[in-house]
């Protein structure tokens, strides 16, 4: 269920964030949106594959390299490639208040996703680990939309 709970983190990010907001219309922007979600999506399909092996060695003492590093790096480059596809949108400009400080904070997250993966916990405690900073993400993006009262505004 831990490792379910991942692939919705990483699903109600990128929608909560990126779904229903357009990207600039000037050439760069747009590029940079359709391009950005390739990584996006491999990032998804690689922490699914991960989750297979993870479920397999449930019992072990630690996370074997492989599935950590797998589900860590998928985790770490669907973070960094939401920052590049919101810094495509309308608006990463209109409310920069909120994006700005998200960036950094899911460059920071991509991070400490990759720290997760480098100390290889047992496989249950990696899962939770990784959902744990994907929730605090959310949250964290949730309080900034909140504040300029943008929450749910397509």
């Amino acid at each position: 269920m831990i490792a379910l709970w991942m692939g919705f983190g990483l699903w109600w990010i990128y929608f909560d964030l990126v779904g229903r907001r357009l990207p600039r219309t000037d050439g760069g922007a747009l590029s940079t949106w359709v391009l950005s979600h390739l990584p996006i999506t491999l990032s998804i399909a690689a922490a699914g594959a991960g989750m297979v092996s993870l479920i397999g060695h449930a019992h072990d003492a630690s996370t074997p390299a492989g599935t950590g590093w797998l589900l860590a790096s998928a985790l770490a480059m669907g973070l960094l490639a939401l920052v590049l596809t919101e810094r495509a949108l309308v608006d990463a400009e209109r409310l920069f208040s909120v994006f700005q400080p998200l960036s950094l904070a899911m460059a920071g997250g991509a991070v400490a996703a990759l720290i997760v993966g480098w100390v290889r916990p047992a496989p249950w405690l990696l899962a939770l680990l990784l959902v744990a900073i994907l929730s605090t993400l959310w949250f964290f993006a949730v309080s900034r939309f909140l504040r300029v009262d943008a929450w749910g505004e397509p």
